[in-house]
């Protein structure tokens, strides 16, 4: 069996580096598009699909094969591996414990996909530590980035980036053999704009991590066993066929034009990484950005050598820091095929101390920080995952939230942060000296709710509302600018929606000088607006002043510092559209052309 096996996989290696559609497609017209080439597609592999696998015995067997490790063929390749030991251990002997792992799980099936049919199709199942398995569980997929698999922020699961190229075309192959039993809406996280019946993140997940060689042995391994092909595998650019989206890889383009040919050029190493602000809590970076034959799409921030997270421009902010901390920071440049740059040179950045509770100036110096590490969470009543009240301790101010949950399904930055998450109720803090200039709070919506706000008052007297959504994200009210003793509160006593808040700080106030109010009282003028050139003027500020860019959902994309008043500022080449553009005490709206 295993010669037969070796010369399969020979002979369909050489078949599938050829330029048109192998023999095994003879049937298939590519001159349809959409659900004219999935059904043919689907007839082609459920015709073929002639031998089934037993789950126990057929699998392990298969696994030996088919799920060999290149570099060691006495070890498998566990899926959502990325270490090289550990419960994320990558390649573990074929002796050692792993068990099998439903990519499509199996209570997501319609019905239940069982160890039968779908539940044992070796296109499907893949071996995975036994730890790692049960803590995927039956998580929807959901985007990330890194290696290492992990639960994200909300509450999915992120497969690392080695194999979520793997998981969408399995995925992708189970809909097509499976049809509504293997719905892959079911088993991902929104969106899905590019078909109404299929999700933008596999699409994403197609192009970004490409076929890999292994991918094509445990193709042509399970072809000699089953008789039937992942067409995805064989060509990723089928996809972009059926369901649109961003082009993928075309591996046969003398059998029909369009797509990308493979692209293994990195892109250029991120230069000139730099600190360009600290507070007690974050530290903001920026670097010059890296170039690419096709295009960036993203930089991953490393800090201390562990992923941190991963931005779409060249300048990010690093939060949930400790305070008067020195940390270590690089950043990798991503492109769409997958393909990253070097790490940059490294960074060092201190952030700043801890203010504690006492007076301010107005400056944006963070005054008081909660990032709710001390609130009761584990045993105790209530328990952590029923709605209740607590109430905790953190730097000399106690508080008190009501109808209150703290297990970790409910966290925003990974399981090892804690966050709260309230419906219909309130967190509340004591009095707190140094008054309070500005707030910011980061939200999120880990269950099916509708975005909404929360409302803010200080001292009883409403101040802003906070918004809240499915996507995670800091809100900060501006202006609040509140002297001497304060009462926070964060209330929403009209919907039930489920919100989950971190990482709360707000800056101390105090009340400005005459020639201050002066100044604060002055209206900033952008001229000309709209912007052409990527250059403005800017008047009603002060001397020196920080001058911030966002995006219209609240991403900053440039600081520029020690801008003075009726002078020129540049901004980094900005996409045509609506922006934001913020200084110490004012905004404005600003539109680039």
């Amino acid at each position: 069996m295993k010669l037969k096996l070796s010369f399969l996989v020979s002979i369909f290696s050489f078949l599938l580096y050829a330029q048109s559609a192998p023999s095994y497609y003879s049937g298939v017209d590519f001159t349809q598009t959409g659900n004219g080439l999935k059904s043919q597609l689907a007839t082609l592999i459920t015709t073929t699909h002639t031998q089934t696998i037993s789950y126990s015995a057929g699998l392990a067997s298969l696994f030996k094969t088919s799920d060999a490790d290149p570099e060691n063929p006495a070890n498998i390749l566990l899926m959502y591996g990325s270490q090289s030991s550990g419960t994320h251990q990558r390649s573990r002997p074929y002796s050692g414990q792993w068990n099998r792992e439903h990519v499509y799980a199996k209570s997501k099936g319609t019905p239940n996909l069982g160890t039968s049919g779908p539940g044992a199709d070796g296109h499907h199942l893949r071996p995975a530590d036994n730890t790692l398995n049960s803590t995927r569980g039956s998580l929807l997929f959901d985007d990330g980035a890194g290696a290492a698999a992990y639960k994200t922020s909300r509450g999915g699961w992120y497969p690392g980036d080695e194999w979520k190229g793997d998981v969408a075309r399995i995925l992708m192959y189970m809909y097509v053999r499976y049809d509504a039993r293997c719905l892959p809406l079911n088993i991902t996280m929104n969106p899905n704009t590019y078909s109404a019946d299929f999700p933008d993140i596999l699409l994403k997940w197609n192009i970004e991590d490409p076929v890999s060689d292994f991918e094509r042995q445990r193709n042509n391994v399970v072809f000699g066993i089953q008789h039937n092909r992942n067409p995805f595998i064989d060509n990723p650019y089928l996809a972009t066929l059926i369901w649109k989206g961003p082009a993928a890889q075309n591996t046969w383009p003398d059998t029909f034009s369009g797509g990308t040919s493979s692209d293994t050029e990195a892109p250029s190493v991120p230069v000139n990484l730099a600190v360009t602000g600290t507070t007690s809590s974050t530290i903001s970076l920026a670097w010059n950005a890296s170039t690419d034959n096709i295009a960036v799409t993203g930089y991953d921030i490393y800090v201390n050598g562990v992923y941190k997270s991963t931005v779409s421009t060249n300048s990010g902010t690093v939060t949930g820091l400790a305070a008067s901390t020195t940390y270590s920071f690089y950043v990798v440049a991503r492109d769409a095929a997958g393909n990253k740059s070097a790490n940059s040179t490294a960074v060092d950045g201190t952030t700043d101390a801890d203010q504690g509770n006492g007076g301010g100036t107005g400056t944006g110096t963070t005054c008081g920080t909660e990032d709710f590490e001390k609130i009761p969470s584990t045993g105790g009543t209530p328990p952590a995952s029923s709605y209740g009240d607590r109430t905790w301790s953190n730097n000399g101010i106690v508080w008190t939230a009501t109808n209150t949950r703290t297990d970790t399904q409910i966290y925003i930055d990974g399981t090892s942060n804690k966050a709260i998450c309230i419906r219909k109720g309130s967190v509340k803090s004591s009095v707190i000296s140094g008054g309070i200039g500005s707030l910011s709070v980061k939200t999120y919506l880990p269950f099916a709710d509708s975005a909404g706000n929360y409302t803010l008052k200080i001292n009883g007297v409403v101040k802003g509302q906070i918004p809240y959504s499915k996507t995670a994200k800091n809100q900060i009210i501006e202006n609040i600018n509140v002297e001497g003793n304060v009462v926070i509160e964060l209330i929403d006593e009209s919907t039930s929606n489920r919100v989950s808040f971190d990482n709360l700080s707000w800056t101390c106030y105090e009340k400005l000088a005459a020639d201050d109010v002066a100044v604060s009282n002055r209206k900033i003028t952008v001229y000309p607006n709209p912007v052409k050139g990527h250059e403005f003027f800017i008047s009603g500020i002060d001397k020196n002043e920080t001058v911030k860019v966002y995006s219209v959902n609240g991403q900053l994309l440039q600081t520029i510092s020690n801008v003075n008043n009726n002078e020129k500022v540049n901004m980094t080449k900005l996409p045509k559209g609506v922006y934001f553009i913020t200084t110490k005490t004012q905004s404005a709206k600003i539109i680039v052309d």
